[in-house]
């Protein structure tokens, strides 16, 4: 940006300031433009990057070309496969697991789509988009009798209207109107599939962050429908696997096993995203989309970089839902990032955003997966101490509901945790509880089957149980026998309000706390046609996002992926293939040669036997001396004409090279481009 003269810095800010970001693959027009003439269709052909010694562009093999390449197999990538099918387009799906259905098929089946559904209608519930819409939108509490018992941080109780949404978390520029518009439409595709829907239910706050008032249950299905691994059944899986059948029927493609590891943009995040590049078996796989890439990847919650952004005290948890089956890397936002997508914050970590699980690191799992743990103790009847034997909190703060503490901010039972030690898998939490409570509850803590070996101990007293769960016996005996002391009286430790019974039973129990993130709210900023948006708020062409990859809609669960992979997936399929204009880049200096320190004047035009599209542009960018690549110097819109310049200062010796490049748009990919030299003396 040093040799810049300071009209072209100004006008040319935003094209300047991408220099400084970090790159990945990004094509130049005419790499893109040769290898779309020799396409091959499907592999195995070697991936090759040749350096064109005009252009400095990788010219791509493909291996794969397809219509619309969807990234996850989960709710959202899904749907978005079966509507692209459904529009005529040809799909290929990446599944970066060995088997399909992303974190959506363990779900619970709650899914909250309706708007006025046969179910809804069977049973009295009146619900139709608009009501949908304005429970999105209407910053008020509901007037329709349905209510809600709050309270306060004195502990005292108040009725009032229920929630329509969460006061100050605002739906993006038309993704309500959009969900709202296409629900029920889409409740009634899946059941047309032959979903396993059982009833239309009422939930107290569905409509703040299912998207229905009137939620549908799922018939729990085989996650593995052809038996190979054991017999888990979710209810998600009555929902994906009707939808695989769907996407299969339209002539969908499914890939196992292969992560997408990076998407292929043209230009310097100036173009179109054009396909990707992944891994498979240890080999490095191109696959083309001539219509767009829609990325379903899942959440930001196994991403390390990613969870220091949105909260950083996440990064104390590890694990998250949907593990050892499928994980959430956040790899697939990070890829968008990279090639130039901008981010939604919706909410960092509450409501409904956490599980919890004695004995097992993992969230509704079982064979072959993991253990499935075991109930949660009455809290009545035991205490959580950390990894030094001290209580740290009420315990009657739930899985994800705020505890207001002495009129402080809100926290949340994950939150507390955080700030204890840790080991591998998060913070050190251990609930203790003895025989009488375990036996009252028939709790089962056998090891291998119901709790992991390393989250369960037992002992006849508390001084022997305490070495076995890393702490000693002095400190957790001080602990039990003070807690023990405030049953019947008062808990100043902490203000429990219900404490039943005494720790002193033997034999004594220590079963760890697994704690997971569940859903997480925020990703890659989407419009109303799902397509992945800039940091100007320019659409990025040929990229979608929805489900927990997208931000901009304060939703969890079912919902909000499937209506939106869905939309993907119809403006996906009407993408145009080709690129009608311009067809020519011209690009002119004024002098071959100039004095160090002088300014070269370059004009470019473009010209194509369709026109100019309107809203044209071309991107001037250089080559300075010792350089290997080409950097943006500014973007230009050109004339009625198609004419557009630019001046830029020859700052040291050498040969410059500059090139001249259409911009694409949403409805041009680039095609042209065109390089002159000029030597500074």
């Amino acid at each position: 940006m040093g040799d810049m003269d300071d009209r072209d810095l100004q006008d040319g800010d935003e094209a300047g300031q991408k220099q400084g970001m970090t790159r990945r693959r990004f094509l130049g027009a005419a790499a893109v433009t040769g290898a779309a003439a020799g396409l091959m269709g499907v592999g195995p052909i070697s991936a090759a990057f040749a350096a064109d010694d005009d252009l400095n562009a990788p010219e791509i093999a493909w291996d794969y070309e397809t219509d619309v390449l969807v990234l996850g197999s989960g709710p959202a990538g899904m749907s978005c496969a079966a509507w692209a099918g459904r529009g005529g387009a040809e799909v290929m799906v990446l599944e970066m697991a060995a088997a399909i259905g992303g974190k959506g098929i363990l779900a619970g089946g709650n899914l909250g789509i309706g708007g006025g559904t046969r179910m809804q209608k069977a049973q009295g519930m009146l619900e139709t988009a608009d009501i949908i819409y304005q429970d999105r939108t209407v910053e008020a509490l509901r007037t329709d009798g349905q209510k809600m018992t709050i309270g306060d941080v004195d502990g005292g109780k108040h009725t009032v209207g229920q929630w329509r949404k969460i006061s100050g978390c605002a739906d993006a520029d038309g993704l309500a109107r959009v969900f709202a518009d296409k629900s029920l439409d889409t409740w009634d595709w899946l059941d047309g599939l032959g979903c396993p829907f059982i009833k239309a239910n009422v939930s107290a706050y569905a409509n703040v962050y299912r998207g229905s008032r009137y939620y549908t249950t799922t018939a729990a299905q085989k996650v593995d429908r052809n038996g190979a691994d054991g017999t888990m059944e979710a209810g998600g899986a009555g929902l994906l696997w009707p939808m695989f059948d769907d996407a299969t029927a339209h002539g969908a493609q499914f890939f196992m096993s292969h992560k997408m590891t990076q998407l292929i943009r043209e230009g310097d995040r100036s173009g179109r995203v054009v396909g990707v590049e992944a891994t498979h078996d240890g080999k490095t796989l191109y696959f083309r989309a001539r219509k767009g890439v829609f990325l379903g990847t899942g959440s930001w919650n196994g991403s390390a970089n990613l969870k220091k952004l949105f909260l950083p005290w996440l990064s104390m948890y590890p694990h998250v839902s949907g593990q050892p089956y499928v994980m959430n890397d956040g790899s697939g936002i990070e890829a968008a990032i990279e090639a130039g997508a901008s981010l939604t914050t919706d909410r960092g970590s509450d409501w409904h955003g956490w599980h919890r699980h004695p004995g097992t690191v993992w969230h509704s799992m079982s064979a072959p997966y993991g253990m499935p743990g075991t109930a949660e103790p009455s809290t009545a009847t035991c205490i959580y101490v950390n990894a030094d034997g001290n209580r740290f909190m009420n315990e009657e703060i739930g899985e994800d509901n705020p505890a207001w503490i002495g009129g402080n901010p809100p926290f949340y039972f994950a939150q507390l945790c955080s700030q204890q030690k840790a080991d591998k898998d998060g913070p050190i939490v251990w609930i203790i509880l003895d025989e009488t409570a375990r036996a009252a509850q028939s709790l089962d803590f056998t090891v291998d089957t119901t709790v992991q070996s390393d989250m369960y101990a037992t002992a006849a007293t508390i001084a022997e149980l305490a070495p076995k769960i890393g702490m000693t016996a002095a400190a957790l005996g001080d602990t039990v026998t003070k807690y023990n002391a405030f049953v019947g009286a008062t808990d100043t430790d902490f203000g429990k309000k219900s404490m039943t019974a005494a720790i002193a039973t033997g034999p004594f129990h220590a079963v760890k706390w697994g704690i997971q993130k569940h859903n997480t709210l925020g990703g890659v900023t989407i419009n109303d046609k799902a397509q992945v948006m800039d940091w100007s708020s320019r659409v990025i062409p040929g990229l979608y996002a929805a489900g927990e990859s997208a931000g901009g809609m304060d939703l969890i669960g079912l919902a909000k992926p499937i209506v939106f992979g869905r939309v993907a997936g119809e403006w996906a399929a009407q993408e145009t293939t080709t690129s009608p204009a311009p067809t020519h880049v011209t690009l002119k200096a004024d002098h071959a040669s100039l004095a160090v320190g002088k300014l070269a004047t370059l004009s470019s035009v473009l010209s194509g036997s369709d026109g100019i599209p309107s809203g044209a542009a071309v991107s001037f960018e250089v080559k300075k001396p010792g350089e290997s690549s080409f950097h943006a110097i500014v973007s230009r819109k050109v004339t009625d004409t198609g004419a557009a310049s630019t001046r830029y200062k020859l700052a040291k010796k050498g040969t410059y090279s500059f090139r001249a490049r259409f911009l694409a748009t949403a409805d041009f990919a680039t095609s042209a481009s065109k390089v002159v030299k000029v030597a500074s003396k």
